[in-house]
């Protein structure tokens, strides 16, 4: 077997369309782990489905790394201490890695010219940022009275969702391309819009000495809010399956943190995957359902807890490392960007 390949002890089953996996098992990644730590990439997996990613590379004051060598090379480390991280993009993603601002949690606009993202103030979230992705024309979009911080472009590209910060709690808020609040969406943290934009997945801490997150879903406009499930581990991030039929999530239940599938009524509750050497993050799945991206961090083992984002393929059972770093944001790459328009800066 390469070092750079991961096999899965029980097999996905094929896919009988292109958004939805035909039975969701239990897999279990067995040499991931090992080809991460190597920082290889199989080559079985020949063509990401991603065009374009973005991702945080980061470090802490604490993190056992040299800072100097993250500038060049984009390593993502986790630690504690204040939080200094930077965003690069792949564009293509068989580029080499290239900085485009200082911030955290970056977002691909429609159309994959631009990325938002959010800046840090000391160890608080700061504003709402857009930038191209040349790292050209980086101009703020918030200018809210407390931080704000987990943008998301809505499917048509007109509206964005972010969290509005206020110390340990949140609010969900909709903002147009000028940083105007449209509406503003009630407490939740992390949102995610569902594919035809007509509803939000979004988590929320459980009460007061509970340990533990919740996931709901709600409206658009706000209306129709749903509890679907509570989960009592502290990793819980949750997105939708790309046809909308059910939500993605990672929870560390078992153990270590995983990925699960659960319908919209907060039933039938699956694992897809995890590694016992690793804990993922931040799901995603491609639109045709047959590659799931995570962000995968070592285990104590590891002295350097180094933080990778991975792609696994559902039909060769390969992962493959997408970049060093973590909390990525990909396109999937209906169209590519002009030319003209990414050689060029607003001017901001």
């Amino acid at each position: 077997m390469n070092h750079g390949t991961a096999e899965l002890s029980s097999k996905i089953h094929s896919t009988v369309s292109c958004v939805r996996w035909t039975v969701l098992v239990v897999v279990v990644l067995l040499s991931v782990a090992s080809a991460v730590s190597a920082g290889q990439q199989s080559s079985e997996v020949q063509q990401s489905r991603v065009k374009k990613i973005a991702f945080e590379s980061g470090w802490t004051s604490s993190a056992n790394v040299d800072a100097s060598h993250s500038d060049v090379e984009g390593v993502g480390v986790a630690g504690s201490g204040p939080i200094r991280a930077s965003i690069y993009v792949r564009d293509p993603i068989d580029s080499k890695p290239r900085y485009v601002a200082e911030g955290q949690y970056p977002s691909w606009s429609r159309d994959g010219m631009r990325v938002a993202y959010c800046t840090v103030d000391g160890a608080l979230y700061g504003q709402i940022h857009i930038v191209n992705a040349n790292g050209k024309g980086d101009h703020r979009l918030t200018h809210l009275s407390t931080g704000a911080c987990f943008p998301e472009w809505s499917p048509d590209g007109r509206e964005i969702a972010i969290a509005i910060m206020n110390g340990v709690t949140s609010k969900l808020a909709i903002v147009d391309e000028s940083g105007k609040v449209l509406r503003e969406l009630g407490d939740g943290n992390r949102p995610h819009w569902s594919p035809d934009g007509k509803q939000i997945v979004y988590v929320l801490p459980l009460p007061r000495m509970r340990v533990g997150s919740s996931i709901w879903t709600m409206n658009a406009d706000g209306s129709g809010v749903k509890e679907l499930l509570e989960d009592k581990s502290d990793v819980v991030q949750a997105d939708w399956l790309p046809n909308g039929s059910g939500i993605l999530f990672t929870s560390a239940r078992d153990g270590s943190a995983a990925v699960y599938t659960m319908d919209l009524e907060g039933k039938n509750v699956r694992k897809l995957g995890g590694d016992p050497m690793m804990r993922w993050y931040h799901p995603a799945m491609s639109p045709d359902g047959k590659s799931l991206i995570v962000d995968a961090v070592m285990l104590a083992q590891d002295p350097t807890r180094r933080l990778q984002v991975v792609e696994i393929d559902a039909e060769t059972h390969r992962a493959k490392i997408l970049a060093l770093g973590n909390h990525f944001g990909v396109f999937w790459g209906q169209a590519e960007e002009p030319k003209a328009q990414k050689d060029a800066g607003s001017g901001h």
